[in-house]
């Protein structure tokens, strides 16, 4: 109990702790966003007086889950589907911050729950604020991109997994039959299209229509602003990923080294989007069949890199 003092900070407005067992307490709170929108967190802390590197990881997927989905990406999970990768984290000696997000602000306020979830770590005693990191698959890839350029080197680092649409005038607007569009799958033109109408559908009931749309789309974008990502960042994609496939992101890529950032990147060839949480049922969120030795290979690959590149984020 002790290293949860520094937990209990005026921001937290409601906690309840349990044991993770011998080496590890997880903590269920919530905490703050700018405009005060109460934010669900999961901290899971490693023995010893601190304070800890922490990982903040950010789930795909839509906002608004609850705490047992939240719990997922903090702890060893007590149900399924159960994160390989999260169970790795858990055996470092670093604290995982699973946070949440709001629901239904797609290019807007989510983003804004991230940064302040990032600032609540970088301001408690239990952590320590020169070692943050910032990790993330799909939507939640998107999300701590985003953070990373909006808050300047307050993360230590960045790891992005299948970040979904980096570029949304590509994603929301572009010609499937002109590049990259025209140069992914027709499974990826289907979900995409699917996607694209539902999307657009939310902003407009927002009022984000038009000019103002268009203004929105050009803040929002990582590829236009990869140049302010000034955080260390590694990119996890998959050629064989239908939602987020790998020809969408390297443009992203290409334009952060083009600004001189440092960018590291893990692209595998047959592994389905999700892979690097390695959890069963991703990709399209449909359970797959058993999945083939080469692309458990490739997601123990994917874990070995986020280690490794973590590992040196908080050494340096």
């Amino acid at each position: 109990m002790k290293a949860l003092i520094g937990i209990v900070l005026a921001t937290i407005v409601s906690a309840s702790v349990a044991n993770a067992g011998p080496e590890r307490t997880v903590t269920e709170f919530t905490i703050p966003s700018s405009d005060q929108t109460p934010l669900k967190a999961v901290l899971s802390l490693p023995s010893g007086p601190g304070p800890f590197p922490t990982v903040i990881t950010v789930h795909g997927g839509k906002g608004g889950r609850d705490f047992d989905f939240i719990r997922t990406l903090a702890t060893p999970s007590e149900r399924e589907p159960k994160s390989p990768t999260v169970d790795m984290l858990n055996e470092t000696g670093w604290a995982i911050l699973s946070i949440g997000f709001r629901d239904g602000a797609i290019l807007g306020a989510e983003e804004d729950d991230v940064i302040a979830a990032l600032r609540f770590a970088r301001n408690n005693p239990a952590l320590d604020p020169r070692r943050v990191a910032l990790l993330g698959g799909s939507h939640g890839g998107n999300l701590v991109l985003r953070t990373a350029i909006r808050t300047g080197d307050e993360a230590s680092c960045v790891a992005a997994g299948a970040p979904w649409m980096t570029n949304p005038k590509v994603y929301l607007q572009g010609d499937f039959s002109k590049p990259p569009l025209s140069e992914v799958g027709a499974e990826t033109v289907r979900f995409m299209t699917m996607t694209r109408q539902a999307v657009l559908s939310g902003l407009a009931r927002r009022g984000l229509v038009g000019a103002e749309l268009d203004q929105v789309i050009a803040a929002r974008s990582i590829e236009q602003n990869a140049g302010k990502v000034m955080a260390p960042t590694l990119f996890l994609i998959s050629e064989a990923d239908v939602q987020v496939p790998a020809r969408l992101v390297e443009p992203t890529i290409e334009a952060m080294r083009a600004a001189g950032r440092k960018v590291e990147v893990l692209k595998v060839k047959e592994s389905a989007h999700g892979f690097y949480w390695g959890r069963p049922g991703d990709g399209l969120r449909v359970t797959p069949a058993v999945k083939t030795p080469a692309q458990l290979a490739e997601e123990e690959m994917a874990r070995t890199a986020i280690r490794n590149f973590l590992t040196r984020c908080f050494s340096s």
